[in-house]
């Protein structure tokens, strides 16, 4: 497998050998970041339609990230100032609500309810033998499926977030939560919605070690999904409240949100969203695969035919933050007071199956 790891401070160009952690151009700059950076553990169970496969993590091999945690500035001309705009007394900034708005809320923002909102980074990333980090590694493991339809194989399956122009892509934290203030300023002070996180990127999806029926396949070094699967996962309230700082669940799967019914404008984002719409909750979409075999033998098309496809449902659980300041990148498995970041949250339910899946 190619390495992916961070490039090295200051480096431009595609990522070196060895570089093992975010460089100064891949973090958030200074000045925006305006809490605390520590580590999180993740578990998560996805499930692949096209092969009935369920994948998840265990508590002791869980998804690993480094969290810079509280990553906004407001006034966005002001960035050395960090402005309490949203309540009383404390609190981030305030935004229209993107996803519930009273019946009497028009395309005047003094009518709409608004929303604290919140922006996290977190950089997925993996424990490298003798100390270290591979950093935008999301998680490796070996799988069942079946090759034809009905012949058993297995295979290792390898998901990162993706490197574009030599930097490792962090995924993004969103949360939206209602507050007095926001009430108080629309047109029905009586409104109170819901709250709403995401958090969001893209993955790209590898396969190695591929055996058939016990006969191993070759599919060379570069195995991989055409394009990298764009990432939502909401906030699972219904199952236990969600923040960056304490973690919760969180999904990808029908109906589990609604998406945004105004346009992402406000200049709090700060260009995050630029002006687009978020779409209602569904499964990954995983693409074909392509780069896949030796020779003149391709064989994305089988692995295309064992895991491609829409709506594959994921559930996953964030565990809590251990801020350790900074990021000990040399072993940034190690625990604070009472606080271990091990073993993580224990693996979800599987997912809801979309309409029409089956067992």
């Amino acid at each position: 497998m190619p390495a992916e790891a961070a490039p090295e401070p200051g480096l431009s160009g595609p990522p070196s050998a060895g570089a093992l952690y975010p460089g100064e151009g891949d973090v958030p700059p200074p000045g925006s970041i305006s809490l605390t950076q520590g580590t999180v553990v993740s578990s998560q169970g996805a499930v692949v339609n096209r092969s009935k496969m369920y994948l998840a993590t265990s508590p002791d091999n869980p998804i690993w990230g480094a969290m810079y945690f509280g990553g906004l500035n407001f006034p966005v001309e002001d960035p050395d100032r960090y402005v309490l705009a949203c309540a009383d007394v404390g609190g981030p900034p305030c935004v229209p609500n993107p996803f519930e708005q009273p019946e009497c809320a028009t395309d005047d923002p003094s009518t709409q309810t608004g929303m604290s909102y919140q922006s996290h980074w977190m950089y997925t990333l993996g424990p490298l033998p003798g100390g270290g980090a591979d950093v935008g590694l999301i998680n490796e493991m070996e799988v069942n499926l079946l090759a034809f339809g009905s012949i058993p194989a297995t295979a290792t399956l390898t998901m990162r977030t993706p490197i574009v122009d030599g930097r490792v892509q962090p995924l993004s934290i969103h949360i939206w939560q209602a507050t007095e203030v926001g009430r108080a300023t629309s047109c029905d002070p009586s409104f109170v919605a819901e709250p709403s996180a995401l958090v969001e990127g893209q993955v790209n999806i590898y396969v190695s070690d591929l055996s058939i029926d016990g006969v191993p396949v070759e599919l060379g070094p570069s195995c991989r999904t055409e394009r990298p699967s764009d990432l939502y996962l909401w906030g699972d309230f219904a199952s236990g409240a969600y923040t960056a700082g304490s973690g919760g669940p969180l999904g990808a799967y029908d109906g589990l949100h609604p998406g945004s019914i105004l346009p992402l404008t406000s200049p709090v984002y700060q260009g995050a969203f630029e002006g687009r719409d978020i779409p209602a909750s569904t499964g990954i979409e995983v693409a074909p695969f392509t780069g896949c075999g030796t020779g003149s033998d391709d064989l994305g098309p089988l692995l295309t035919a064992m895991a491609s496809g829409p709506n594959n449902p994921v559930s996953a659980v964030q565990g809590p933050l251990v801020p350790l300041g900074e990021i000990p990148w040399d072993d940034f498995t190690r625990c604070i007071s009472n606080l271990c970041p091990l073993p993580g949250p224990a693996t979800p339910p599987r997912p809801p199956l979309p309409i029409g899946g089956t067992q």
